[in-house]
């Protein structure tokens, strides 16, 4: 198999100044912006009396969750290329995470994350297939999760707006890995989808050889259709998928309930966590980063009930912090590691 050449250059210390000021600017406008929701009715911060257990079971479930992330891109590298590797593992998880919270509609993270295996050595039809059955694996997942929960469960949640909002939200939610599932399995369809669409680009006149790159498509949907197939024959390693991804999205639903509780709330494990999922699916539709907005307005909505409302505010950030303001946090530090690091190497990632 033909493999694209790794090129090895300096690293120039204007982009990785523009990569420090860009994550520092998404940083301070997502924290600002939350800080901003204050009013009159929030408690102020020395009013507040923890419950520290459930804090501590907060930061847990976190971890399981993240763990799980973690542990379904090191099963895939090693079944691909017998690679034992937890540290790329966990980076290309949280470099997952973090680029589908900077970017609309979460579009970065498998990109980032092809880009990434490709520069730490993998092949291209591993660096493509092992970002891309994650995703489609765990996308699948979350929307069989939730038709159960809203079907079985979904007289445990009273609020109509969000349900039919949550409904929607998993329809659209089911498009993407259904079309990248059929584009694998058709990839002869999908060449000439693709092929069609050299031709509207060369008419635009951004692409100038429509030969190559239509041979250069063609070439690169054969190895990621034959990769995907891979994977997919690989009975146990999809079905040790599909677990990582229930624990994955078991964990993350789990977090408001113990939270909330870590506030003086009240309510069930079953309740919050069924009124989490109808959250996630609520806000699927909504194209701003990491589901700003629509995320902590359905939360005030959602989880109002606390017997001290004043609280809502900073049950809402906390929760806010380990589903979003974390990856953000932890990519910005990876980020920033990893650009200084090749600039001492001299490396960085690949000849375009």
């Amino acid at each position: 198999m033909e493999e694209t050449p790794l090129k090895q250059k300096k690293t120039s210390p204007w982009l990785i100044a523009a990569f420090v000021l860009m994550n520092v600017g998404v940083l301070l406008w997502t924290g600002l912006s939350e800080l901003n929701r204050r009013n009159e009715d929030t408690a102020g911060f020395s009013q507040i009396r923890f419950r520290w257990g459930f804090l501590v079971l907060s930061v847990l479930f976190f971890a399981v969750a993240f763990a799980a992330e973690t542990l379904k891109y090191y099963s895939m590298m090693r079944q691909m290329t017998e690679r034992k590797d937890y540290g790329t593992a966990f980076r290309v998880a949280l470099y997952g995470r973090y680029y589908d919270n900077i970017t609309p509609s979460g579009a970065g993270g498998q990109p980032f994350q092809i880009y990434f295996l490709r520069r730490c050595g993998l092949p291209l039809n591993a660096s493509f297939a092992i970002p891309i059955f994650a995703f489609v694996t765990q996308q699948l997942v979350f929307v069989a999760l939730s038709l159960f929960a809203f079907l079985v469960f979904g007289g445990r949640f009273a609020h109509p707006t969000i349900k039919v909002t949550a409904f929607i939200g998993l329809i659209f939610y089911s498009l993407v890995p259904v079309t990248i599932i059929l584009s694998a399995r058709f990839p002869d369809l999908t060449g000439k989808v693709a092929c069609l669409l050299i031709r509207l680009l060369v008419k635009l006149r951004i692409v100038k050889d429509p030969e190559a790159a239509a041979e250069k498509a063609q070439v690169r949907i054969r190895e990621y259709s034959e990769a995907m197939a891979f994977l997919n024959s690989k009975k146990y390693l999809v079905w040790r998928l599909v677990g990582l991804s229930v624990i994955y999205h078991l964990a993350r639903a789990s977090l408001p309930f113990f939270i909330l509780h870590a506030f003086g709330g009240s309510g069930s494990w079953l309740d919050i966590t069924i009124a989490t999922f109808f959250i996630y699916a609520a806000i699927t539709i909504i194209p701003t980063p990491g589901g700003a907005g629509a995320a902590e307005a359905s939360f005030y909505l959602v989880f109002s009930g606390l017997p001290d409302p004043g609280l809502v505010f900073w049950a809402m950030l906390l929760w806010r912090f380990f589903s979003y303001y974390i990856y953000i946090i932890g990519g910005f530090l990876l980020t920033v590691s990893d650009f200084f690091r090749a600039g001492r190497t001299g490396q960085t990632g690949l000849d375009p």
